[in-house]
């Protein structure tokens, strides 16, 4: 059967997630082959072939340097900001070894990354110092409270900021930074996680009078497990690790020299344009802001009232934060990602419920921090990849806005995890929810789907209507019956629950045994992620099932004479729920495609191809 599917909606793929990571420039990859094959020596090595990597170690601290203005310190080269954050901290607190700290801070920002507190909090127990770790406060703009960090930083043993967020992209107001920090005390230590900054904004280490610096050559086409610590002459310094005396003893461990040579090319393109970025691969600041905009005028397209949770324009030219209202982040990412468009999320708090930290700081609505979504990309992206961008996501507005968003019938809309069910019935003359359960927990979900000015809501514990019987019993268990195929289930107030033999004892079929002519294909991905990208007409049999309806869709299903119900999503792992759901409930067995929808179109392309 043929098969036509929009390479838009399959390849290649939009990653607008630079904030995270960024590909290898091909010249950088070519460099770092040449690198490894060719000047391949070790550089603390006596003879000949360890002169060409000494010297790109040389070349690559004095780019960064000069890069930086020619700061009073030194460039120790390690393997990313991380690595970078836990040396300056071990630094500064191990000086500070059989001390009483009781009465001293430990200061960070409210929106710092969380390797930052984390370093913080590790080493302070290591070294027993007893420390006190507090948040400094920031603003509904992101910027942190000076007279908050005023009044604490007289008695801490460091402070640490970032030069610019990795979720809103606010960049900090260092030089007053700088003012409060060091006219409240001359030296104490202070660290910046300057990751987001290189090649996005300008960085003068002379102007602002920092200790420590970190950088990650990954976030700017490098490769990943590589970066640099710049150090202060004035600072206190102790090797994290310790051992054949490399990087003037401040680092133990052969250096990554293949991954410096990149590090260092990068330096070398910053360095080419003296006042803004715009040589090299790097495009200007204008045409990244005039970037951002096209992005953010599609974004637009896709949702009119959607909400930027930064202050723009006044952030990194190369990221846009976002919530829509009615949508959680999971929803937006699961329909971006059916789209090729990967782009990311705030991050996980202790409950598990997706949301950002940083936006909680900022004091902006749960449902903003809930929904937020990060959109970023790298100063080398090309003005024809943000038009393929652009248009990849106003193509996606008009899948998205022909869905019909009304729900109907029977649905359960967490059967796994709750047993509140609802059933809809709307026509011409009326539009009745019949609720069975409490609402709050659901509170969202209904206002989404069942706002109230369309439809009545009737609590009730029993509903016999059309091939249902519904009912609540007063231990607030839940029993749903077709009538029609003789099929039940009983839900818990925990929804249905599995044992893990029965989580693994799912018939999994791989792509290549997916025949269109045989299986009935059951998409149980949301409206979002099917519209994002259909399925267009591949199988003889075909059907789709959101989760909330997954109940009403397995009790109702009829027996197959031949052929299998194959389930598909995303990436899997809802496929292998409702496969092992319809052997709970009784239903027609499912088999749970091995990989997802993309993974399947993929096929099918390249074996018409």
């Amino acid at each position: 059967m043929e098969l036509f599917v929009p390479a838009t909606f399959c390849v290649p793929e939009i990653f607008l997630d630079a904030n995270a990571t960024t590909p290898v420039l091909p010249e950088i990859s070519q460099l770092m082959e040449d690198v490894c094959c060719a000047q391949f020596g070790n550089p603390s090595s006596p003879h000949l072939a360890a002169l060409t990597p000494k010297q790109i170690l040389d070349t690559t601290r004095a780019s960064a340097l000069a890069l930086f203005n020619h700061p009073p310190g030194q460039i120790i080269f390690n393997s990313g900001a991380t690595e970078g954050i836990n040396t300056a901290v071990f630094s500064v607190l191990q000086a500070h070894l059989g001390q009483d700290c009781t009465g001293k801070f430990l200061l960070y920002g409210a929106t710092e990354h969380k390797a930052v507190p984390e370093a913080l909090k590790y080493w302070n127990t290591v070294l027993q110092l007893g420390a006190q770790l507090i948040a400094i406060p920031v603003d509904s703009r992101g910027q942190l409270d000076l007279q908050f960090l005023g009044e604490h930083v007289a008695d801490a043993l460091i402070v640490c900021t970032m030069g610019a967020n990795n979720e809103t992209g606010v960049v900090a107001d260092l030089p007053a930074l700088n003012q409060c920090i060091r006219k409240a005390s001359l030296r104490v230590p202070w660290l910046m996680d300057c990751v987001q900054v290189l090649g996005k904004v300008p960085l003068d280490l002379t102007a602002i009078d920092v200790d420590y610096a970190t950088f990650s050559a990954h976030k700017l086409y490098g490769p990943k497990g590589v970066g640099c610590l710049y150090v202060h002459e004035q600072a206190t310094y102790s090797p994290l690790t310790v051992g054949g005396g490399q990087e003037q003893g401040a680092r133990g461990g052969t250096e990554n020299v293949a991954g410096i040579a990149a590090l260092g090319r990068i330096f070398q393109w910053l360095l080419s344009s003296s006042s803004d970025l715009g040589k090299g691969p790097f495009a200007s600041m204008t045409k990244l802001q005039n970037y951002r905009e096209q992005l953010l005028n599609a974004l637009r397209v896709l949702f009119p009232n959607l909400a930027l949770n930064q202050p723009y324009p006044d952030s990194l030219p190369t990221t846009l934060n976002f919530s829509v209202p009615d949508f959680s982040s999971a929803q937006l990412i699961s329909m971006f990602d059916a789209a090729g468009i990967r782009v990311s999320a705030g991050s996980a708090c202790s409950t598990g419920k997706p949301k950002s930290f940083v936006l909680d700081a900022m004091g902006l609505p749960a449902w903003q921090s809930e929904g937020a979504i990060r959109l970023s990309f790298g100063p080398a992206t090309s003005a024809a990849y943000i038009d393929s961008a652009a248009t990849r996501i106003r193509e996606l507005a008009k899948r998205v806005n022909a869905i019909d968003p009304t729900l109907r019938g029977l649905l359960v809309p967490q059967p796994t995890a709750s047993n509140f069910t609802v059933y809809a019935v709307k026509d011409a003359e009326r539009a009745q929810l019949y609720v069975f359960g409490h609402q709050d927990d659901h509170a969202d979900w209904l206002a989404g789907n069942f706002p109230t000015a369309v439809w009545n809501y009737i609590d009730t514990h029993e509903l016999t209507i059309d091939d249902w019987h519904l009912s609540r019993s007063p231990d607030q268990a839940m029993s749903i019956t077709n009538r029609r195929t003789g099929r039940s289930v009983e839900l818990g107030i925990n929804g249905v629950s599995f044992t893990e033999t029965e989580k693994q004892s799912v018939d999994v079929i791989a792509l290549m045994d997916i025949q269109a002519d045989v299986d009935c294909l059951v998409d149980v991905r949301e409206p979002l992620e099917t519209a994002a990208q259909p399925i267009i007409a591949p199988f003889h049999h075909s059907c789709t099932a959101s989760r909330a309806e997954w109940i009403r869709f397995l009790l109702s299903l009829p027996e197959r004479t031949e052929g299998r119900y194959v389930t598909i999503c995303r990436s899997g792992g809802r496929s292998s729920v409702i496969a092992a759901l319809a052997a709970k409930l009784g239903a027609p067995k499912q088999y749970s495609a091995e990989l997802g929808v993309t993974h399947l179109l993929q096929k099918v392309i390249c074996s018409k191809a």
